[in-house]
Order: C-alpha cells, then sequence, then structure tokens
C-alpha cells in the first residue's frame, strides 16, 4: 500500500519558517477571517522595522537643513566679564602740572586726572557675520549630495516595504498550507490506523505474518510523524504572521484561499516593470550620483583653489564699578569698533592629499557607475529566474491536480468495489491514503505557486492588493 507524496511533507517546517522583521508591542485579539489585505495592512502599520526607516527618511531630510544652512550668513555673538584683582593704578598729573611759561594765563591741567589706572571690572561684547560668497560648488555639492541621502533613505524604505509584505504573503500562506496538510494528514492518519487494526485481526486469525502488521504500522508512524511537523508549521506560522501584523497568533483565522491559475507571465513586460521598480537599481543609481557630488566637492577643495568670504564684526569693550548708580555709556573708558573684511584663503600645499583624496574618489565614482549596469544585469536575471518558477509552479500544480483528480476516482472505484464485495476495506483505505497524498501535493504546489507569484510582486513592487 503506497503512501505516494507523503514525503513532500518534509518541506512544511522550512516553507513556513518566516523571518521576525517586525513586531508591535500590543497584541489585539483579532476574530477570525483575517484576509490577506488586512494582514499586509496591519504588518505595514505596526512594523518597527519600516517605522525605523520612516526616522532614517526624516534624519535625511534635517542634514539637507544642516548642508543648506552653510550657504547662509553665520552669525556668533560673545559676552564676556571680568573681576581684576590687581588692577593697573597709574599715575596722577596733578592740576597745573603741565603749565609752560608765566606768561600762560591758564593752569595744564585745569584739573588733576589719572593716567593709566582701570578699574576692576571689565566688559566685552562682540558680534562677528560670516557669509561665504565663492567656495568653488563645494556647498552646492554638499546640498545636492546630502539629497541624494534622502532619496537612498527613501529607497531602503520602499525595500523594506516590500520584504515586510513578502514575509506576510509567506507566513499567510505558510499557515494555510500547515492548516490545510493536518485536515487531510488527520484523515489518512485514521485510514492508517484502521488498516492496522485490520492487519492485527487477520494476523490474530493467523491469516498473515507479522511482517504485514509491522509494515502497516510503519506507514501509519510515518503519517503521524508528518501530522505532528504539520501542526508545529502551522503553529509558527501563525506565529510569525502574529508578530508581523501585531495580532494575537492564537486568534487568528485565515479567509483568503490560494489563488487561481494564472496565464504565463509576459517576460518582456515583467522585465521593463521590474527595471523600474528596482531598489537595487535605484539604490545603485542614487550611489553613482553621490559619487559625483563627492568628487567635485574633493576637486573644489584641492590646493590652489582660494575660497572668498565676508567678514563683519563689532565689539564694546569698557569698564564700570560695582554697584552701579547708573550705565555711563559715554564714560572714557567703553569704546567699540566695527570691522568689515573681505577674506581669500586657499592652501598652497597639503602634501598632496588633496589629489590622493580626488583619486580616490574617481575610483568611488567609477566603481559606483560598474554597480549601476552590475544592478540592471541581475535585475533581468532575477526576472528571468522568478519567470522560470512561476511557470515551473504552475505547470507542476497542473500536475498535481490531475493526479488528485485521478486518485479521487480511483477512491470512490475502490468505495464501489467495496459495497459490491468484489474489494477489501485495506483496498479502500489504501486508496484513502493515496487520494490523501495527492491533496498534499496539490497543497504543496499551490504555496509554490504563490511564492513564485510573490516573488515576481516583490520585483515589481505590485504586492499591493
Amino acid at each position: 500500500m503506497s503512501v505516494r507524496g507523503v514525503q513532500s511533507l518534509r518541506c512544511l517546517a522550512c516553507a513556513c519558517i518566516v523571518f521576525f522583521c517586525a513586531a508591535a508591542p500590543a497584541l489585539p485579539q483579532q476574530a477570525a477571517g483575517l484576509t490577506l489585505e488586512e494582514a499586509l495592512r496591519l504588518a505595514r502599520t505596526s512594523s518597527e522595522a519600516i517605522r525605523i526607516r520612516e526616522l532614517a527618511v526624516q534624519k535625511s531630510r534635517l542634514a539637507v537643513d544642516e548642508a543648506s544652512g552653510k550657504a547662509w550668513p553665520h552669525v556668533d555673538l560673545g559676552l564676556s566679564g571680568s573681576y581684576l584683582v590687581y588692577p593697573p593704578t597709574g599715575y596722577t598729573v596733578t592740576k597745573g602740572q603741565l603749565a609752560g611759561p608765566p606768561t600762560i594765563p591758564f593752569l595744564i591741567p585745569d584739573m588733576d586726572f589719572n593716567i593709566g589706572s582701570q578699574l576692576h571690572n571689565y566688559f566685552s561684547v562682540s558680534a562677528t557675520l560670516s557669509q561665504p560668497l565663492f567656495t568653488w560648488g563645494r556647498i552646492r555639492n554638499a546640498i545636492d549630495a546630502a539629497a541624494l541621502q534622502v532619496d537612498s533613505a527613501g529607497t531602503d524604505l520602499v525595500t523594506q516595504r516590500r520584504d515586510i509584505d513578502r514575509e506576510v504573503h509567506r507566513a499567510y500562506f505558510g499557515a494555510l498550507l500547515a492548516q490545510e496538510s493536518v485536515k487531510v494528514l488527520r484523515g489518512i492518519a485514521g485510514s492508517a490506523a484502521q488498516v492496522v487494526a485490520d492487519r492485527q485481526t487477520a494476523l490474530d486469525q493467523g491469516s498473515i505474518t507479522r511482517e504485514a502488521v509491522l509494515e502497516a504500522a510503519s506507514r501509519r508512524a510515518q503519517i503521524q510523524a508528518r501530522l505532528a511537523e504539520a501542526v508545529q508549521s502551522n503553529a509558527t506560522a501563525l506565529e510569525s504572521l502574529g508578530i508581523l501584523t501585531g495580532l494575537d497568533s492564537s486568534a487568528i483565522g485565515l479567509a483568503t484561499g490560494f489563488g487561481a491559475s494564472a496565464p504565463s507571465p509576459d517576460e518582456q513586460s515583467l522585465r521593463a516593470r521590474a527595471l523600474d521598480a528596482s531598489t537595487d537599481v535605484a539604490a545603485s543609481q542614487t550611489r553613482q550620483s553621490l559619487a559625483q557630488k563627492k568628487l567635485s566637492i574633493e576637486k573644489g577643495g584641492s590646493i590652489l583653489r582660494p575660497d572668498v568670504s565676508l567678514g563683519v564684526s563689532f565689539g564694546v569693550t569698557g569698564q564700570e564699578d560695582i554697584p552701579y548708580a547708573g550705565w555711563q555709556w559715554n564714560n572714557s573708558t567703553w569704546s567699540w569698533d566695527l570691522v568689515v573684511s573681505l577674506a581669500v584663503k586657499m592652501s598652497v600645499f597639503d602634501g598632496m592629499e588633496s589629489v590622493a583624496r580626488i583619486g580616490q574618489a574617481e575610483k568611488d565614482a567609477e566603481a559606483a557607475g560598474m554597480a549601476v549596469q552590475q544592478a540592471r544585469k541581475l535585475a533581468r536575471l532575477a526576472v528571468r529566474r522568478a519567470v522560470d518558477a512561476s511557470v515551473k509552479a504552475e505547470a507542476d500544480l497542473g500536475e498535481k491536480l490531475a493526479q488528485e483528480e485521478y486518485m479521487a476516482e480511483r477512491m470512490k472505484n475502490a468505495q464501489v468495489s467495496v459495497q459490491n464485495g468484489m474489494s477489501s476495506r485495506e483496498d479502500l483505505h489504501g486508496a484513502e491514503i493515496l487520494f490523501g497524498s495527492a491533496q498534499l501535493d496539490r497543497l504543496l504546489a499551490q504555496f509554490t505557486r504563490e511564492e513564485a507569484h510573490a516573488d515576481i510582486a516583490h520585483l515589481t513592487g505590485e504586492m499591493t492588493p
């Protein structure tokens, strides 16, 4: 009595294990009937991995603002107050000390005054403004490079969303495969147990040998092992789906079944859509543009390229006694100044450092260009593999459906034969097991086809139902 197809259940455990890409802090209850569309929507809103990528996009936008700020004037303000423990005492010029000949009718000076003496308290206020005027495009290129980082972060976000969609799809149909397989395996496990019981009865009657009983028991144990695998695969897939969607895995019921057959994909159209939607190609193109910008920045900072900037500084210094009777802004101890300058700064010799940096940037730009070509080739190869897997999966499913139909008819004939007394119950149970094995093969083929379709949707970004 054959158990053809039962061995294919060994793939269940691998097919249902899903990477845990996202998690939710709470597990709300979910009534039976979760559709694939609802699972995808919940995963997108609760995924921490997606949220991290969104924060990276926001951070990169702030980096653009930071780079743009370098093109605007910068104003710095400085305030200081000092206390001189031993201020200079200076010396005193007394009234009339500098008088000239007696013919001069007035005293020089006409009052006592101090020269060189200072107070204990010293204050300073300064403000400076600097405005770059010409930097050989470094500021502009730095802003453009920051904008390219936004594009790069956005591409990473799209990639993460597609990965989450594919993982949800895999977990959902992995759970469906396991659940349907459990139903089938429980049915054929009952038939296998009945065969063992019938052979045990025949052995007790002395009509068969013990070897025949052990053979049936071995096949029953094989089916029970596959059933245990399917039960555990179902639990694993549901737990994965629960973590991805933020739902309680014990309350998840699946409402979406395996999809219907679809025509073979148009490879040329699929290749064009995949190239347009490829995040790998987009990321490599962004890296190429970024490498070109970095090369321009390095060239702008090479030797003998002067930077021109405008500088304005304003300062006020002076002394006052504390406590104050009032601010004496006309006191002779206070002074201010205003300086306007046009500065030119350039590197004349840097030990060939700038030349080496430019050379490195040129190599990075060249490598980035080659990476774009490689990404396009790999995208075309990925489409070819996806089409290959899809066509094979569709053909395999057609074969398994035909085999299942044949086994169903064979089981019906066995039932009629048993009713007419032309066959034994063991023949009927054997037909039931063969039919169950064909069902398992068909379920696995359906899951494989869903995986192939999910891979195509991942390439084109068309996973959204």
